[in-house]
């Protein structure tokens, strides 16, 4: 259990002359934890099974206890009765209230535990033995409205977790060792070794019980009773021996936390059957100062599409088509990287389905004419071909239809972007190589033609692109170096100015590129995919960066967050009541809450204006 705040001397917990290592003293509990910063209030669970805070009962058959922070406030949680019903109860000074009961799972739960995040978003993770946890959103914005969010597989004989704010899971599992997973559902899963048992690692016999404490994990050996902290640095977890308990039995629901350069101790000793605790002396590691200059605002959606056929890296990239007349019948279109382009309405729902083969990158532009009479289109790279597949788009429906393929002279055709230069319509496509290759668009007698205007290369693999039509300049990403312009028209040279390198601010992958045009200038909105946020600069030179902003849960409306974007899209016009202003949509590559294959999630642009300040 993390307490997430400094306790204060505690009187009623440790014995005024226990000053030596080792000293221990007992409490007639099966488990308890201290809620307040005075040690004056706590919970725990007596020798009956009965929970109490501030000595009332507040409920009968309980097991199992951890509590987080938030604000004023204090979350406890528990599990009751043969169902093993998991219930939060909220906790302001002297009041009590249940403010929550979770469906019981399938299981019987071995233990849980809760953590609060620097959103101040909680998760609750309830730990089956046999090797898999449910991860529970139970607190997000003022608001307790649980909402289950995935089945995270763990190791078989888990017997204790607990969680930092870094987003850090530990998992204790027993006779082999402790590992770090991911408890931010919207980072890549996958774990990491924290220590093993003795003699792979350093732990004599094991552990049974671990706790968070600050940045670091205790963790006690069963055998040698020797008291571990493991800190992190440069991606490696060390071990340093702060101690001994030598009066401990079997250690169970271990709590930590420190005060005046003191760790205490708390845990239940199974071979007594009751909660005993100690303290040792200890030098907390002292957390590194936020930098403020990279602050980000969070923003939450308000629509997300319903999710594409397959589970994988599937959904890339989506384009917004504005209705002429009636804006909440505009269209959003979405490659699926594994079926072809999906068409939305604004509400989400899957409108078509144009099964065209492994489309990557998709973007349409306004007014072309198709030989056959004036439409919409839309250019996607298709990556089964090497080709650019085109779509007419009704200009008052917004039906799509699959038009023509166009060869390009791309190996491993990749990102995309259009242009359109007075009357003349490009898609200037790329390819993994670095090479780009800028195509005019024509029609004859209603077929499609796609003439090569001219080629540029950047040194690395690229993929997002972006066109100031009006401006006549072309933006373009290159991964794992920064974002670049040039000019767009096909007649100029293709001189390169660097306009924001690879740095704390804007983290690899480049991936998505869009604009959005306001008044006074233009906002380029980039995709800072290795921190899942995004980067708003000023469109012309010295590309000054305005904001970062990421886009978090929205609680109430049951849609998860967005990370690892790849594509992304934004629009200034008008898509109806509540999004006057245009709204920003990208691709989420890891759809939870409940765990789905991937989609696109909608933000309206005035709330990212509202965050970040931006003069419109």
């Amino acid at each position: 259990m993390q307490f997430k705040t400094m306790i204060a001397v505690l009187a009623l917990l440790i014995n005024v002359n226990a000053c030596a290592h080792n000293e221990t003293s007992t409490m007639n509990h099966q488990t308890a934890l201290p809620l307040s910063e005075n040690g004056s209030q706590w919970a725990f669970i007596n020798s009956a099974g009965q929970l109490v805070i501030d000595d009332a009962v507040i409920t009968a058959n309980a097991e199992l206890l951890d509590s987080v922070s938030v604000g004023s406030n204090v979350l406890v949680a528990t599990v009751v009765g043969t169902a093993a019903t998991p219930r939060i109860f909220q906790v302001n000074g002297t009041s009590v209230k249940e403010v929550a009961a979770l469906p019981s799972p399938d299981f019987l739960p071995e233990t849980l535990c809760m953590a609060v995040n620097p959103q101040g978003e909680v998760s609750l993770f309830i730990v089956d033995e046999r090797g898999s946890a449910e991860h529970w959103l139970v607190y997000a914005g003022g608001e307790i409205s649980p909402i289950k969010v995935r089945n995270l597989p763990i190791p078989p004989n888990t017997i204790a977790c607990d969680a930092d704010s870094r987003g850090g899971l530990f998992v204790l599992e027993e006779g082999v060792g402790i590992w770090r997973y991911e408890a931010d559902p919207e980072r890549p899963s996958g774990r990491e070794i924290i220590d093993l048992v003795a003699p792979r690692g350093q732990l004599a016999g094991g552990a049974e019980a671990i706790s968070v404490v600050g940045d670091e994990l205790i963790a006690v050996a069963a055998d040698t009773k020797q008291v571990f902290s493991y800190r992190s640095a440069n991606q490696r977890w060390t071990a340093q021996p702060i101690g001994q308990w030598a009066a401990l039995g079997e250690a169970e629901s271990l709590r930590t936390w420190v005060v005046d350069d003191k760790l205490h101790l708390i845990a239940r000793d199974d071979d007594l059957g009751h909660t005993v605790q100690t303290h040792l002396s200890y030098q907390p590691v002292s957390r590194a100062a936020t930098n403020t200059v990279n602050d980000v605002s969070i923003v939450k959606p308000i629509m997300q599409t319903e999710p594409v056929v397959r589970f994988g890296d599937a959904a890339d990239d989506p384009a917004i088509w504005v209705h002429p007349t009636q804006p909440e019948l505009s269209r959003v279109l979405g490659t699926d990287k594994k079926h072809g382009l999906g068409v939305y309405s604004l509400q989400g729902q899957q409108l078509d389905m144009l099964e065209t083969g492994r489309l990557n990158n998709v973007d349409l532009r306004y007014g072309f004419d198709f030989g056959d009479g004036v439409a919409d289109i839309a250019v996607a790279t298709q990556r089964d071909e090497n080709s650019l597949s085109v779509y007419r788009i009704h200009p008052t429906e917004g039906s799509v239809v699959h038009v023509a393929e166009l060869p390009t002279g791309l190996e491993e055709i990749y990102g995309l972007c259009m242009y359109q230069d007075g009357d003349a319509t490009y898609a200037i496509a790329n390819g993994k190589s670095g090479r780009f290759e800028q195509y005019l668009i024509s029609a004859t007698n209603g077929k499609l033609h796609g003439t090569l205007a001219r080629n540029f290369a950047v040194d690395t693999q690229p993929e997002g692109c972006v066109a100031d039509d009006k401006r006549g300049r072309l933006f373009v990403g290159e991964e794992d170096i920064g974002v670049w312009t040039l000019s767009a028209r096909a007649e100029d040279a293709t001189k390169l100015e660097l306009v924001k390198a690879i740095d704390s601010e804007l983290v690899a992958d480049v991936e998505g590129l869009a604009l959005y045009p306001a008044v006074d200038s233009r906002f380029l909105i980039v995709s800072s995919q290795g921190d899942d946020a995004y980067l708003v600069l000023n469109a012309h030179a010295p590309f000054e960066v305005l904001g970062k902003f990421s886009v978090g849960n929205n609680l109430p409306l049951g849609i998860d967050a967005i990370s690892e974007t790849d594509g992304l899209e934004v629009t200034h016009r008008s898509l109806g009541k509540g999004l006057e202003y245009g709204a920003f949509i990208a691709q989420d590559g890891h759809n939870v809450m409940p765990e789905q294959p991937q989609n696109f999630k909608l933000v309206p642009w005035q709330d990212i204006a509202r965050e970040l300040q931006l003069n419109d």
